[in-house]
């Protein structure tokens, strides 16, 4: 039985996957960092604006010509890219229980899935990064799924490299130091005799 993605389609190598993973990681970080409770911003916005700069960073490194692979399907918000000829999308959530919006096919990704897929096993499947997130939002783990009827068929996980990860904890830097009084140094009970004495 098949394990890997590139042995459903060529195009699939893991260094295009980790190029891809790295996008989505660097977009959904750069929402984390502008994530702002006190200005109304919930889970909701977050979930938004990781989704438009993950599909952001993608538009841009095809744009730049960066991964000459990399081609963009459809741009809406119905985002389909594609690495070589196999269409693929991406969503937040757990790679082992996709949803029913996440198995969702398109017609332009069920053109180009017939394109890719000519002949052979996996014109019935669908490609997905799922991105799985930390309580805060940032990324704990990427993993490329095929999914064949709502059901995962292969699930690995983007060995993604750990020089560039950033985790945006806030901080808050006091503004001046307190002056405190001296400390009174003794043993337990010598205040009842320095009581005693001055009394």
């Amino acid at each position: 039985m098949k394990q890997y993605p590139w042995e459903y389609h060529p195009d699939l190598t893991a260094r295009r996957l980790i190029d891809i993973a790295i996008l989505l990681r660097h977009g959904r970080h750069d929402a984390v960092e502008r994530h702002d409770e006190e200005i109304g911003d919930d889970n909701w916005t977050l979930g938004v604006r990781a989704y438009n700069c993950g599909r952001f960073r993608i538009t841009e490194a095809h744009a730049s010509d960066r991964f000459p692979w990399l081609t963009i399907i459809n741009p809406t918000l119905q985002f389909i890219f594609g690495i070589g000829l196999v269409p693929v999308r991406f969503y937040r959530g757990d790679a082992d229980e996709p949803s029913d919006k996440t198995c969702r096919v398109a017609y332009p990704e069920l053109n180009q899935l017939a394109i890719a897929f000519p002949e052979e096993e996996g014109d019935d499947m669908v490609f997905r990064f799922a991105v799985e997130t930390d309580w805060d939002g940032s990324v704990i783990a990427i993993k490329f799924v095929g999914l064949r009827h709502k059901q995962t068929v292969f699930c690995w996980e983007v060995p993604l490299p750990t020089a560039d990860i950033v985790r945006f904890t806030p901080i808050e830097i006091a503004d001046d130091g307190v002056i405190l009084p001296a400390p009174q140094v003794g043993l337990p009970g010598d205040e009842e005799e320095v009581a005693k004495d001055t009394g």
